[in-house]
C-alpha cells in the first residue's frame, strides 16, 4: 500500500497516495460565506476552484494558521477534489498492509481509519472518502436565507436534490455594478485577482485592457460593461472563460461563492435565444428576496463579439509586442527542494523520480565526490550529497532526487522535497561561483532567491566513468 506522509502541528498522518493528486505551496484563499468552521474558503488550483479544508479542525485539533512554508494537498475524495493545508509533506512510502491496524466502525465511516508504526512513531491513516464535503451544511445564515449552497434550509426538497447531484447546477456567483449574477461553473476556467492593465486605444467601452496571465496576453472585459450597466464599482477579480476558442477575462467586483441550484429552480426569461440571461434564481443567504441573474455565455458573448475581440486582440497584441509594451515571459519549470536552510531547484525535465531516503552502500575505493551507491528499480545509481557539494550544513536526510545523465541514473541527496515551480527567465541571473560547479544561476520567485542547480559536473563524471 503506497501512502503519502504529512505533519499537522506535532502529529503525523498518512493518506493513500492514489488519493493525492498534487502537492503545492500555500495559495490565496477566497472566503466562502456561511461555510462551516472547517472550510477556510476557496482556492484556485491550476484553474480549478476547490474547497480548502482546515484538517486540524476536522480532526478535532485546535484551529491552525497556514504556514507560509507549508504544503497544500489536493485530495480526491471519490466524488470531488478538495485542498488540505498541512505543515509539511514527507515522501511516499510502501507499507505492508499487515502492519496496519484498521479502525472498524460498522455504523459509519471514520476519518481516522487506522494506525501503523514507522521508525518508532505512530502514524494515523485517514480515509479520504470521509473528507467529502458535498453535503455540508451552511452556518450563520440569516433567518430565511438559503445559505451556502443556494437552497432554502427549510425546503424538504433540498435533501432529495443533494442525493441527485447529477441534476444539480453548479454556479459561480459574482457581484458587479451593484447586481448579483451567476455563471455556470463549466464556463469558468480560472478565477484570479485582477492585475495591472495595459490600456488599448480605440477599444469599445467594455474592454478594460490587456493583462498578463502566466506570460500570455489576456483581454479583460467588464461584466457590467457587457451588460451595458453604469460602471460604479472597482473590478477586483477576473473570471477566465473560453468562448468559441477565444480565452477572455471577465472582470467583476466580488466573488460571492460557489452555489448549487436544482435545474428546475431557474425562472426562465421570455425572449430570444440570444438573450444575455438564461433566467433568474432566488438569491441565497443575505441576498434572499433579491433575484440573481443566470448569465447565458452565448448571449453575453455573441459570435460576432468574439470575432471582433479576436481580431482586435491579434492586432493590438502584435502592435504592443513590436513596441515592447507587453512581452510574454518564457518560463522555466523546476522541482524545488531544500538543502539545509537553502532553497534550491532543478529543471523538471531532468528529474526521473523522487525516492525515500535509504542508506547507501559505500565504495571502498570510489570517487571522493560520491557518497556510495543505491539500487533503485533494479538499477545501480551513484549517490551525490548535494549539501556536501554546495557546502551546506544538512538539517535532515529524507529524500533522493533521481536524475538521468546520458540515460544513467544518479541519486541526489536532499533534505526536503517541496513542489514544482515556474520561474520566469527574466528573473534568472547567472552567477560565478568558484567554490563548486553545481551552482551557476540564481532565480527569484515571490521575493525569495532560489539556487538553480546544474548537472554539468555529473556529465563530466559520467564521461570519466566510461573511460
Amino acid at each position: 500500500m503506497e501512502l503519502v506522509l504529512f505533519d499537522i502541528q506535532e502529529n503525523r498522518f498518512a493518506l493513500r497516495a492514489s488519493a493525492v493528486s498534487q502537492v503545492l505551496e500555500s495559495l490565496a484563499v477566497t472566503p466562502l460565506p456561511y461555510a462551516p468552521p472547517e472550510v477556510e474558503g476557496l482556492v484556485n488550483v491550476t484553474g480549478t476552484v476547490l474547497l480548502k479544508i482546515d484538517l486540524a479542525l476536522r480532526l478535532g485539533m485546535p484551529a491552525r494558521t497556514a504556514d507560509a512554508n507549508g504544503n497544500l494537498l489536493v485530495v480526491i475524495t471519490g466524488h470531488e477534489n478538495i485542498a488540505l493545508q498541512v505543515d509539511r509533506v514527507h515522501n511516499k512510502i510502501n507499507l505492508d498492509e499487515s502492519l496496519l491496524t484498521p479502525y472498524v466502525d460498522p455504523d459509519q465511516r471514520n476519518l481516522v481509519c487506522g494506525e501503523f508504526t514507522l521508525n518508532e512513531r505512530m502514524i494515523l491513516l485517514l480515509d479520504e472518502q470521509s473528507l467529502d464535503m458535498r453535503n455540508m451544511d451552511a452556518t450563520g445564515v440569516p433567518e430565511g436565507g438559503g445559505g451556502l449552497i443556494g437552497f432554502d434550509l427549510h425546503d424538504t426538497a433540498r435533501t432529495d436534490a443533494a442525493k441527485q447531484a447529477n441534476n444539480d447546477m453548479a454556479t459561480v456567483t459574482v457581484e458587479d455594478c451593484g447586481e448579483t449574477y451567476a455563471l455556470h461553473m463549466a464556463h469558468v476556467q480560472e478565477i484570479v485577482e485582477i492585475g495591472a492593465l495595459t490600456q488599448l486605444p480605440g477599444a469599445s467601452p467594455e474592454v478594460q485592457g490587456l493583462m498578463q496571465l502566466r506570460g500570455q496576453a489576456l483581454l479583460i472585459v467588464s461584466l457590467g460593461g457587457l451588460l451595458h450597466r453604469p460602471h460604479t464599482t472597482e473590478s477586483k477579480f477576473v473570471l477566465v472563460v473560453k468562448v468559441q476558442g477565444l480565452q477572455l477575462g471577465v472582470s467583476v467586483s466580488a466573488i460571492l461563492g460557489i452555489e448549487r441550484y436544482p435545474r428546475e429552480a431557474v425562472q426562465a426569461v421570455a425572449g430570444s435565444q440570444d438573450a444575455q440571461l438564461e433566467g433568474y434564481l432566488n438569491g441565497a443567504a443575505g441576498r434572499e428576496g433579491h433575484m440573481t441573474g443566470l448569465l447565458s455565455m452565448t448571449g453575453l458573448l455573441s459570435p460576432q463579439a468574439v470575432a471582433h475581440y479576436q481580431r482586435f486582440l491579434t492586432q493590438q497584441t502584435t502592435f504592443m509586442l513590436h513596441n515592447n509594451h507587453l512581452v510574454p515571459s518564457a518560463m522555466r519549470r523546476m522541482l524545488s527542494f531544500r538543502l539545509g536552510s537553502e532553497r534550491c531547484a532543478l529543471p523538471l525535465g531532468l528529474v526521473d523520480r523522487v525516492e525515500e531516503y535509504t542508506a547507501s552502500v559505500d565504495l571502498p575505493e570510489g570517487d571522493q565526490s560520491l557518497s556510495g551507491v543505491i539500487q533503485i528499480k533494479g538499477e545501480i545509481a551513484p549517490v551525490i550529497d548535494l549539501r556536501k557539494m554546495l557546502g551546506v550544513a544538512p538539517l535532515e536526510t529524507s529524500s533522493y532526487v533521481v536524475v538521468r545523465v546520458d540515460n544513467e541514473p544518479w541519486a541526489l541527496i536532499v533534505d526536503r522535497i517541496e513542489r514544482v515551480i515556474d520561474i520566469e527567465e527574466a528573473n534568472i541571473t547567472p552567477v560565478r561561483n568558484q567554490q563548486n560547479d553545481y551552482l551557476n544561476e540564481v532565480g527569484k520567485l515571490d521575493g525569495e532567491l532560489i539556487s538553480l542547480i546544474t548537472l554539468a559536473p555529473l556529465t563530466l563524471a559520467a564521461k570519466r566513468q566510461m573511460k
